[in-house]
């Protein structure tokens, strides 16, 4: 499936046991993305106002709202080579569209830093829109690195003219301190799901095939929502201002 095709997008938080499963009769029907059966590090950064209204804009169903990260693929020893991108996830009642256009490390660093990429650096029409459109909604939403999350994902799809890809992502951990990512670096510490669960997202063009709603009927799975962006601030940064608010109140007692 072409990454910037509009699609549908479906979600489901899967136990460990569930989990694989799953997996295992996925991988009997769409082939391992890019043959990696072995599936591959996401690093990805996410971008916000001081406010967090890309979070609020998601808690109060917001139709049309678009969410900048940042997000690099590779592994540490280049049996993966690296590769990055500066993406804008758009939503517009209820389907979704990535838009984004491929960077060097070293842009991720400096775009991490408040540059943007230069319009004029790309050929295609296209590219020049996306960097257009990133640099607006940094600049005039006042946009920061507000967290980065780490993942393993394993991926199968349908090829470039097929119309389903599904993913599993394990291992979901976050740091809110934003140092410069580098392809699959380890160093993240705080979990948004409990040992060995992962999230499955099913992404889709039309109709989903009848195997698969097969397999989630034998399972009883249906879709819920579910933002690895949103998760962590609730977690972990929403919790500690609370702590703190409440040490404050306590200290003025």
């Amino acid at each position: 499936m072409d990454a910037n095709q509009n699609r549908k997008e479906y979600k489901f938080v899967l136990s460990p046991r569930i989990g694989e499963l799953m997996r295992e009769e996925v991988s009997q029907h769409l082939a391992a993305d890019r043959d990696f059966h072995k599936g591959y590090p996401v690093l990805s950064e996410y971008y916000d106002t001081d406010e967090r209204a890309s979070y609020w804009q998601k808690q109060f169903g917001v139709p049309n709202r678009r969410r900048v990260r940042t997000r690099v693929y590779g592994e540490e020893d280049g049996c993966i080579p690296s590769t990055a991108f500066i993406e804008v996830k758009h939503k517009l009642n209820g389907t979704t569209v990535k838009r984004r256009v491929l960077v060097g490390l070293d842009e991720v660093a400096e775009f991490s830093s408040g540059k943007t990429p230069i319009q004029s650096e790309y050929s295609e029409v296209a590219d020049q829109r996306v960097v257009q459109e990133i640099e607006g909604i940094v600049k005039d939403g006042e946009c920061r690195p507000v967290v980065q999350i780490r993942y393993h994902r394993y991926a199968y799809d349908s090829g470039t003219e097929g119309k389903i890809r599904i993913t599993f992502d394990t291992e979901l951990l976050c740091r809110f301190e934003c140092v410069p990512l580098t392809p699959g670096d380890p160093n993240f510490e705080l979990p948004l799901l409990e040992t060995g669960a992962s999230i499955m997202e099913v992404k889709t063009i039309g109709p989903v095939p009848y195997w698969f709603r097969k397999l989630l009927g034998q399972h009883q799975l249906v879709p819920r929502g579910y933002s690895k962006y949103a998760t962590a601030l609730e977690l972990y940064e929403f919790k500690h201002s609370k702590s703190q608010d409440r040490n404050v109140e306590l200290s003025a007692g």
